[in-house]
């Protein structure tokens, strides 16, 4: 198999997965013992009910209540006596300074948990808010941990010094009255501090979103370890707090702040170690011991496309981390105690004499930032860098691995690990239990080590191989079900290999996959001979995807689902979207701003939807057709000057105060059903009329997870296309890595189809850290009892 990176391990893995069954294990919830409440946010127990700010929309009935002798503050959710309530909303006016807390827990109860779709946790500050969500997933009291990375930002915050209210979110789930209870919300602070530009100062920059993705990457390795950590930007920095942290890690900022710069400059000579990362002041790195540092391009693709680390120095690195860096800084130590740790590579492994990474007692430089793909090796450099220059944090990031390692697919021990391979596997031969041996030799070993005080017999490196030997014994031990729909969404349309689907869909075969849904169209663009759409540069470049597609995959025996992105126009040439909104065919929002997403009410629309994928059907023998985004963006859609005339004509009625009416007034809920007639009306239409083209074609959809609420949040009644008959199968996005989420949305969603058609729920491999997590996931969908999953996404990675 030739698959590249990620995906050749995950198409690997997946060739040998099978049925799988087990009960789900609930995972206890702790406060852990890193974390500092914050005085003023202990939240409710000492707060009064009634002090609450008035918001724009109506609050939920709240009391205080007594549960084990303690104050609660419980909120009423109405969802079957208020039909029209989307929400249960719990407000608090508070003054806050939240610019150091690195993530904030929400510990809180739901009755019954079916009631409350998810929740949302927002802060607001000044004429704007940071918004986070999270999903409570059984009964009992649960803590909800949101990361302030996990936080977008509404509207226009003045800051996380600037918090002056705090409102919690329980969204519309089932049709069903319950409460909710709200024990606390703690801040927490960490040792370490990660710091991030401003979005307040560089939102507009375009490299304040490599910036951003550079820092959650950074954030995901540093969850991967169990290392907490803080959050803060530049926008008021703070030298005194700065300055007790024991780490802060820069993982990309384009220009730090004057004021930022000294902040770090202060910290770092009141000991605090600072790891920056490609483009640093002078001033910062000299405080490090680096010096000489200019900007270098490569000369050649390929140039800077490994870093080989000397283990001499530092055991604990990993020997190489793959990344394909087209420019870095080049330094040179400029002190004694500065010293290269790691070098950088050509693709054709030809040493090129410049420095990758250098570490001093005061901290470390890497010369380019961290890029999407080498996790594994990533995560061993961050542990080993990190406990390099905070030795005391070696205990927790031994921990972190120790607890990561025996995580495996769905199994959570050591023990529960060995009685799958006893029940799956019972011949004790197989090269699985002697990996198993080795592993299980090592943990005990450590933990024996741990136990007397004594350091670990095993290196960092040593122990992250522990984990993938017990992954290799887990893939190993799969039986497969003989019949099951196994789909892969492609959102390119390319496959894997750009302008090769012949070997794409070799690899899918081989790989035990008989469906692929290759996205080939979207309201504004085709890879493939379409007289109605513009043709796509892929298409000039590589010719009819589709036709390609079509032929490779049934040479091997893989289905081809066409994809279509509905009503969307991100894709779509400028030219054509200008014409759209000449025609006045684009959305405009309840605040009167215009939409790149073709309005779903006008006739023509409608239409131009549903004869492109006629045209699919009527040009391509194709397996199916697949809707996405065959919904509203939000519900804030659509309110163009169309949408009124067609809505007052169509349903008989006069709106007198235009949006108001339909946004949160009288006229709301006849305006919700609207919708979704104008979505539903393209759906029976494509399948009505692609039956009569092709009998026996499939038409199924990507749906939103959490039904009812799609139906008012973006018009999407999909349940309802399935009791008509509309579809030959859905597949939720059930994108989470939360399993107890995931079986919840898998379980409500079968539930309310009656399994009348076959539903192959949506993992989202890329929220998933490794083909035994992506393994996991489709046998718990298995034990749920549906008949296949559809995995996103087939790329080139």
């Amino acid at each position: 198999m030739q698959i590249l990176g990620r995906q050749r391990q995950l198409l690997s893995a997946l060739a040998i997965i099978g049925m799988l069954g087990w009960p789900v294990a609930a995972t206890a919830q702790t406060w852990g013992t890193q974390e500092t409440v914050l005085e003023g946010l202990a939240y409710v127990a000492e707060i009064d009910a009634q002090r609450a700010w008035q918001p724009s929309e109506r609050t939920a009935p709240v009391r205080l209540v007594y549960e084990n002798g303690t104050r609660v503050l419980e909120v009423a959710l109405p969802f079957a006596s208020q039909p029209d309530w989307p929400r249960s909303v719990h407000d608090r006016q508070m003054s806050l300074d939240l610019s150091r807390p690195g993530e904030f827990l929400l510990e809180v109860s739901v009755e019954p948990v079916e009631a409350v779709g998810y929740l949302s946790l927002y802060f607001r500050s000044g004429k704007g808010w940071y918004a986070a969500s999270g999903s409570v997933t059984r009964p009992g009291r649960q803590v909800l941990r949101f990361r302030k990375s996990d936080f977008r930002i509404e509207e226009h915050p003045s800051g996380w010094d600037r918090i002056d209210g705090i409102r919690i979110s329980f969204w519309r789930g089932q049709n069903v009255d319950g409460r909710a209870r709200i024990y606390r919300l703690v801040a927490v602070r960490h040792a370490i501090a990660i710091l991030a530009p401003a979005a307040a100062i560089y939102g507009r920059d375009p490299e304040y979103r490599v910036a951003r993705e550079t820092f959650q990457r950074f954030a995901k390795l540093l969850d991967d370890l169990g290392l907490g950590y803080d959050e803060w930007d530049d926008a008021s920095p703070n030298p005194q707090v700065w300055a007790q942290q024991k780490v802060i890690i820069v993982p990309y900022h384009p220009r730090l702040s004057p004021e930022a710069t000294k902040a770090l400059g202060l910290a770092i000579r009141q000991g605090t170690r600072v790891f920056l990362n490609y483009q640093a002041p002078t001033e910062l790195l000299g405080l490090l011991g680096i010096g000489k540092a200019r900007w270098v391009g490569q000369q050649f693709p390929g140039q800077f496309a490994e870093v080989r680390f000397d283990r001499q120095i530092l055991p604990d690195l990993p020997e190489v981390m793959r990344q394909s860096s087209w420019n870095i800084t080049e330094v040179e130590p400029a002190t004694t105690d500065a010293r290269v740790i790691a070098w950088w590579y050509s693709a054709s492994g030809e040493a090129t004499g410049k420095p990758a990474m250098i570490l001093s007692p005061r901290g470390a430089f890497f010369s380019h930032i961290l890029l999407e793909g080498d996790v594994e090796n990533q995560r061993l450099m961050v542990a080993a860098v990190l406990t390099a220059m905070a030795p005391e944090l070696k205990t927790e990031v031994i921990r972190g691995l120790l607890s990561r390692a025996v995580q495996v697919g769905h199994l959570t021990t050591l023990d529960e690990l060995r009685e799958w391979l006893k029940t799956y596997l019972p011949d004790r031969t197989h090269p699985a239990w002697q990996s198993f041996a080795e592993a299980e030799q090592i943990l005990l070993a450590v933990r024996e080590a741990e136990s007397q005080g004594k350091a670990p017999p095993v290196n960092l490196r040593e122990l992250q191989q522990v984990r993938e030997k017990l992954v290799e014994a887990y893939l190993s031990a799969q039986p497969s079900p003989n019949v099951e729909g196994r789909a892969y969404w492609n959102h390119s349309g390319l496959g894997i290999y750009p302008g090769d689907w012949e070997r794409t869909a070799k690899e899918l075969s081989e790989a035990g996959f008989n469906m692929v849904v290759p996205n080939m169209l979207w309201a504004g663009l085709a890879h493939y001979a379409s007289d109605i759409l513009p043709r796509s540069e892929a298409f000039q470049k590589y010719g009819d995807q589709i036709e390609q597609c079509v032929a490779a995959c049934h040479r091997h025996g893989v289905e081809v689902h066409v994809w279509k992105v509905n009503f969307n126009l991100t894709n779509a040439p400028r030219s054509f979207v200008d014409q759209m909104r000449a025609a006045g065919r684009t959305q405009i929002t309840g605040r009167g701003e215009p939409s790149n997403w073709l309005c779903p009410s006008h006739p023509e629309n409608q239409r131009l939807e549903v004869d492109t994928m006629l045209e699919v059907v009527r040009k391509y023998p194709v397996d199916g057709i697949h809707f996405d985004y065959i919904r509203y963006p939000g519900p804030d859609n659509c309110f163009c000057p169309g949408c009124r005339q067609r809505f007052e004509a169509e349903m008989g009625v006069k709106v007198p105060q235009w949006p108001e009416d339909c946004v949160s007034g009288p006229l709301r809920s006849r305006y919700l059903e609207w919708r979704r007639r104008n979505i539903t009306r393209v759906v029976e239409a494509v399948s009505r009329e692609a039956r009569q083209i092709r009998p026996g074609i499939k038409i199924s959809a990507a749906v939103f997870p959490e039904y009812p609420a799609c139906r008012d949040s973006v018009g999407q009644d999909w349940v309802s296309w399935v009791q008509a008959g509309y579809l030959d199968f859905v597949c939720p996005m059930d994108y989470t890595n939360n399993p107890e989420q995931f079986v919840r949305w898998v379980k409500n969603q079968w539930q309310a189809t009656q399994g009348k058609i076959p539903m192959y729920p949506g993992i989202g491999a890329f929220r998933l850290d490794g083909p035994d997590q992506v393994v996991g996931q489709i046998a718990l969908a298995r034990l749920a009892g549906v008949p296949g999953f559809t995995i996103f996404n087939l790329d080139e990675q």
